[in-house]
């Protein structure tokens, strides 16, 4: 059996309202997330995304239910510092979390905090930068670097600090194409080779088909997961809540709908070419 890192028992949230009575942003939220698992999170603005990746940080406390990481529970004030430490989340926005006069000096902050010996946090900070390829931005002071660049000082702040899971809230929303495809290459380096859990959310239907399975949440609940080629291929689910699939599924939507034989599941590029091939082979 995996390990369940992350876990959501009978989960509601509302934030509170002047009136007193908003509608919940989440409710009755089940949900298991396996240690080492690449999870993405779509769904319309609204949907409650955000708000779930805040929960399980402890940044907010559920309204209803229990929200547990690594079998701690959120509620009991003992464990929020265990849990931030191993849980780190990346926002939309770096500028939001980088605090450092250069890279190398945000990086440490977080391990500063923690009164880590200095030798520690050396050897962390300087492993960290390496392992996201930019030792050779220490120095430099942050508001210099690409938007892709200070996401990936973002990430290696909460690695440094050990952190066993990162929740990442639109990471690459605001990055130009290169930025994007560098920080998206990151993340799957950092799943697949260190077995670091994601929790991934995204407008990017694209983006979701690189994950192990893909929720979809409509208002304030999970009405479908799965692995991408169920989830991302059921187009008319997708289309009654406002939402797009990939290219390639949409695509082959259209060409089933014309008479081709292609599989359900397409929701990469790659699967759609070679069906194409196999298909003009063999006629």
């Amino acid at each position: 059996m995996p390990e369940i890192l992350l876990e959501a028992r009978k989960l509601s949230f509302t934030y509170p309202g002047e009136d007193g009575e908003s509608p919940p942003a989440l409710e009755g939220i089940d949900l298991k997330v396996a240690a080492g698992e690449y999870v993405a999170l779509i769904g319309p603005n609204g949907s409650g995304k955000s708000t779930l990746l805040k929960l399980f940080n402890a940044l907010l406390l559920p309204t209803a239910g229990e929200v547990f990481f690594d079998g701690r529970s959120t509620a009991d004030a003992r464990n929020i510092p265990y849990i931030r430490a191993c849980c780190g989340m990346i926002f939309q926005n770096p500028d939001n979390q980088i605090v450092g006069a250069t890279v190398e000096e945000d990086v440490a902050f977080a391990l500063e905090n923690q009164a880590l010996p200095p030798p520690e946090i050396r050897r962390r900070v300087s492993e960290a930068l390496e392992l996201l390829g930019i030792s050779h931005l220490a120095a430099s002071p942050p508001h210099l670097l690409s938007g892709g660049e200070k996401q990936k000082v973002a990430l290696a702040g909460v690695l440094a600090a050990a952190s066993r899971c990162l929740l990442l809230d639109e990471p690459t929303a605001m990055l130009d194409p290169a930025g994007q495809a560098a920080v998206l290459e990151t993340l799957q380096m950092l799943n697949r080779q260190r077995g670091i859990t994601l929790v991934h959310v995204t407008h990017f239907p694209e983006e979701a088909a690189l994950a192990h399975r893909v929720l979809v949440l409509h208002g304030g609940r999970l009405v479908k997961e799965g692995p991408p080629a169920e989830v991302l291929a059921d187009l008319p689910l997708l289309r009654a809540l406002g939402l797009k699939s990939t290219a390639a599924a949409e695509l082959a939507w259209l060409l089933r709908e014309d008479g081709f034989p292609l599989p359900r599941g397409i929701v990469h590029n790659r699967e759609l070419v070679e069906q194409l091939c196999s298909y003009a082979r063999r006629i």
